[in-house]
């Protein structure tokens, strides 16, 4: 028979292998959160166009426990993504993407998307859309075309 003691400590054992191997078994992964998740220009005035106009950052943050990889980063439509973060970001910090593309000097609807792949397991692809409209005039609230 058993001594009390002996079975107490083979418990605590089985214990303690149970909760290391749970521990070790855990997958350290990579989790990609970018802010904003859609960039909003809002209205912009013909006659307040510029060179910055078209001038976007995007943050991306690691939530995760493994280092995060922006495989690539792209732009749809003349979307001209100036740099980004190449090496790999840390879990809890944060890289960011440089996005130009000229705004055209027309009344008109700006769509653009910015896709970034990434070695985030459950979030491969991600999609920022970037949006706005360009107007003639902006009087107290209101759009005159």
């Amino acid at each position: 028979m058993m001594s009390r003691f002996f079975q107490t400590s083979l418990l605590c054992g089985l214990m303690f292998l149970f909760a290391t191997t749970t521990l070790c078994a855990q997958k350290k992964e990579a989790t990609l959160r970018v802010e904003p998740t859609e960039v909003q220009l809002g209205e912009i005035e013909i006659r307040k166009i510029d060179d910055t106009t078209g001038r976007v950052k995007i943050a991306v943050w690691n939530d995760g426990t493994a280092p995060l990889i922006l495989q690539n980063v792209s732009g749809c439509c003349g979307t001209d993504i100036k740099d980004y973060t190449r090496a790999p970001i840390l879990p809890g910090k944060e890289g960011e993407i440089q996005v130009y593309f000229r705004v055209e000097p027309k009344l008109h609807t700006i769509s653009r998307t910015v896709t970034i792949l990434s070695n985030d397991p459950k979030n491969k692809e991600v999609l920022v859309p970037i949006k706005g409209t360009v107007v003639k005039n902006k009087e107290l609230g209101r759009v005159a075309f």
